[in-house]
């Protein structure tokens, strides 16, 4: 609604008020969280951690990382637990909204502390057969006007050619072998700086196949983006 007339915003505001999913406070139309719940949210410190592989229980959780650089907006926890399953499951729109205000938060302080930045963006794709299914990319949903917004280049090199199981139930290394040659680049990326973006890591088995297929084509640092970080012991997401 960004783009409507300041008066014309104030007058469906009042006429349909919006209210904070977290403390039911009004707020605009635009948006799913009151500022305050915003700042209220634990989210991983990219002040202090510019690159998340660098913190050591991150570092601990994912050893065997195949791309060079981490940043990711939170655990997968509540609340970034119930809004991501209600809206990949449900298709919940107003999670959708909060979520794009979190990673909107995170990656504006990401690029205030990091030197270097991705030249260009790719989403994680879905098998189309996986697409069809679904009928939408949640990750599509929620990175992409953000990444836009932010004034990113995105590509759609990266495409999913095998219909792989879902990760949920595989052991790490099944994980690993359900991803090979899953993913290919259809684009030149010879000395880019690339990252990859998702919405819950758990083994980073996915992010290790996309990372090899990018590398493969060229690029010189792949960075994972994420919204969530989980660990093999935790409930899955996937």
């Amino acid at each position: 609604m960004s783009h409507l007339p300041h008066a014309l915003k104030l007058g469906l505001d009042a006429l349909f008020p919006n209210f904070c999913i977290s403390c039911q406070n009004h707020i605009q139309a635009d948006q799913a969280l009151c500022q305050y719940c915003l700042d209220d949210l634990n989210l991983f410190d990219l002040t202090r951690h510019p690159n998340l592989l660098h913190r050591p229980d991150i570092c601990d959780a994912f050893p065997d990382s195949n791309f060079d650089h981490l940043i990711a907006c939170a655990w997968y926890q509540a609340p970034f637990k119930l809004w991501l399953k209600q809206l990949k499951f449900n298709d919940q729109q107003y999670f959708r909204v909060a979520l794009q205000q979190v990673i909107g938060k995170q990656l504006q302080l990401a690029r205030q502390v990091n030197a270097n930045w991705p030249d260009l963006f790719i989403v994680l794709p879905l098998h189309n057969q996986r697409f069809l299914a679904r009928g939408f990319n949640q990750v599509s949903q929620t990175w992409l006007p953000v990444l836009k917004n932010q004034q990113s280049t995105v590509s759609s090199a990266l495409y999913k050619q095998k219909a792989t199981k879902a990760q949920s139930q595989l052991s790490k290394a099944k994980r690993v072998k359900n991803l090979q040659n899953a993913f290919v680049c259809q684009q030149d990326l010879t000395g880019k700086t690339v990252a990859v973006v998702d919405d819950v890591m758990t083994s980073g088995a996915t992010l290790n196949a996309a990372t090899e297929a990018i590398k493969n084509a060229g690029a010189k640092q792949i960075w994972a983006m994420l919204t969530c970080l989980t660990g093999l012991g935790n409930l899955h997401y996937d």
